[in-house]
């Protein structure tokens, strides 16, 4: 089988989609044309990334001849995120491409020879553990490369070495958050020397504000920030009184055993817990099944803690917990599906509601894990902002909770101005980490650990809230809110969308998978039941498969397994004469 026949790929862009992703396009159509070859693209939580991942294949496949299209994602959940949306994402683009579809655990090279898939699916993780595939792939066929979430690549990572060797004729590079937690340069990303370091330099960026101005991308967000007045006693037996705001003051060893004892007191938890549950079931009150919260915790025991305080003082609410010490994946993916089919009311989990955790119901956030540094907040609140296309936008409201710390002040000046990161002063040493899970906090402390130098909480009570919102308002003591937005106008009536003709070989090869290992079975077995156990019964019509249709090997395409399958049907019913 052969690739389809090229079709005229667009290098304009159809006016239905959103300001940044037609910018992005157009500026992509001109990074080509100008010899580029690989560039990165910044767009915010929701603003519609795997759009513009499509349709830099179609504008690459008019200007310098891709005919099939790589598409990188760091986790499954996202993978198969972009593989169920990229119908959606070609009606927007109104492109007429025939599309054959593919994951990466099918995508053997004969298979995708086979069946002339022209867009695959894959991990980063793929990749690096069956490279030679891929740079076969790279080497017969003009592909492009979609990178998605492009800040996991470490300049010195795995992945970022095979995705190297690839040498396709274009990369288009996606993040929301385009830093890395070890300051690391992102692999392939470009660059520019400041007075202040390196300064990365996208091709386009969105800013989370710009998304607000375009309205119903975001929710708008209201962060309440609950400062207390805490009394420690040090190892030496000395009392001080402080806020929380001013924890900066203490020294580090004891910042961080307050911080991490703070999150196990309960006159501290209790009043961010209350404001939590009283805001979420006020939410569900105006909106059933319409609003849920979502709760980072930060071990696996202080997970199971909040649940127990949860039941005490909130068991209206149905509460679920997953992490991943006691509990299996297959019941962390049970426990995730049932919260976003709306069984469970609240989530409270450890590095679980990752990228790709796509929950537009989740409305009130509550954080009681670390507060390192502003990227890995910002993707947090990303968990949340996502847009609730059930609901008006005046209630579309992400409120957030937290307790006041000097470490927030970088998370509330990105949100009153949205500064750049600061440059990277140096280069990363030693080997890069693939994956994001550098949390720049030291090992936890569990409730009962005794060290006899780490300071003693003695008293803690509240000292006053702070209320940031999405227009970068911050208001110390007084509530800020957001209802009463008035909704935008209808959209006009536009021009139905051209069809999209996209081949799902996924979903076909294994209905026929399926559909050959059912008949074999059958008849197998009813071989075995009238001749006995005495051969390997499987085997036997294997070969004699092979021998009537001189079809030997590997099968790789849907025809070929239903074939196979009627030839042991209709052996089947010989059997049964």
């Amino acid at each position: 089988m052969t690739l389809q026949p090229r079709v005229a790929a667009r290098t304009t862009v159809p006016g239905r989609l959103r300001p940044g992703q037609a910018e992005a396009l157009k500026r992509w159509a001109e990074a080509l044309r100008n010899g580029s070859s690989s560039e990165l693209v910044v767009v915010p939580v929701g603003y519609g990334k795997t759009i513009i991942g499509v349709g830099s294949f179609e504008v690459a496949a008019g200007l310098v001849s891709a005919d099939t299209c790589l598409y990188l994602t760091p986790t499954d959940v996202l993978r198969t995120q972009v593989y169920n949306g990229l119908e959606k994402a070609l009606t927007t683009l109104g492109s007429s491409r025939p599309i054959r579809k593919i994951l990466a655990e099918n995508a053997a090279m004969g298979r995708i020879r086979a069946t002339a898939a022209n867009f695959i699916v894959a991990t980063y993780q793929q990749v690096a553990a069956a490279p030679a595939g891929y740079e076969a792939l790279c080497r017969e066929r003009r592909v492009h490369v979609v990178c998605d979430e492009a800040h996991h690549l470490s300049e010195s990572g795995r992945w970022a070495a095979a995705l190297g060797a690839l040498r396709p004729v274009s990369t288009l590079q996606l993040s929301a958050t385009p830093v890395r937690l070890d300051r690391a340069e992102i692999a392939g990303a470009r660059y520019v020397q400041d007075e202040g370091g390196l300064t990365i330099d996208p091709l386009v960026q969105v800013s989370m504000r710009q998304a607000w101005q375009e309205r119903r991308i975001l929710k708008h967000l209201n962060m309440q920030m609950k400062d207390y007045a805490v009394e420690v006693r040090s190892a030496d037996g000395e009392t001080r009184t402080f806020t929380a705001s001013e924890m900066a003051e203490l020294p580090d060893f004891d910042q961080r055993f307050v911080r991490q004892q703070l999150r196990w007191n309960e006159d501290y938890v209790a009043p961010l817990v209350n404001d939590f549950a009283t805001t979420l079931r006020a939410k569900m009150e105006l909106a059933p099944r319409q609003h849920q919260g979502l709760v980072f915790a930060a071990t696996t025991e202080h997970a199971n803690h909040l649940q127990r305080v949860f039941a005490r003082w909130h068991p209206s609410l149905r509460c679920v917990v997953v992490h991943s010490v006691e509990i299996g994946d297959v019941e962390n993916e049970r426990r995730l599906r049932d919260f976003h089919e709306g069984r469970y009311d609240v989530l409270i989990q450890v590095k679980k509601a990752n990228e790709g955790f796509d929950a537009p119901a989740v409305s009130v956030l509550l954080k009681l894990d670390a507060v390192f540094s502003r990227e890995p907040v910002i993707q947090q609140f990303g968990r949340g902002l996502r847009f609730n296309h059930n609901l008006p936008e005046a209630q579309n409201l992400l409120n957030v909770f937290i307790g006041r710390d000097p470490r927030l002040a970088p998370i509330i000046e990105h949100l009153e101005r949205e500064v750049p990161p600061a440059p990277l002063t140096r280069p990363a040493a030693g080997d890069g980490e693939d994956q994001q899970t550098l949390t720049g906090e030291p090992a936890e402390i569990d409730a009962g650990d005794e060290d006899p130098l780490r300071p003693e909480i003695v008293d803690v009570v509240e000292a006053g809230d702070a209320f940031l919102d999405h227009t970068g308002r911050f208001v110390e003591g007084q509530q800020l809110t957001m209802f009463g937005v008035e909704a935008p106008p209808p959209p006009s009536m536009t021009a139905p969308a051209p069809g999209v003709e996209v081949v799902d070989l996924a979903g076909e090869l294994q209905a026929a998978i399926e559909y050959c290992r059912s008949w074999t079975n059958r008849a197998a077995r009813e071989r075995a039941s009238r001749r006995g156990p005495g051969e390997n019964h499987f085997a036997t019509l294997n070969l004699a498969y092979s021998r009537e249709t001189g079809r030997r090997g590997t099968l790789s395409t849907p025809e070929q397994y239903r074939h196979k399958g009627d030839w042991m049907k209709a052996r089947y019913v010989e059997l049964l004469g």
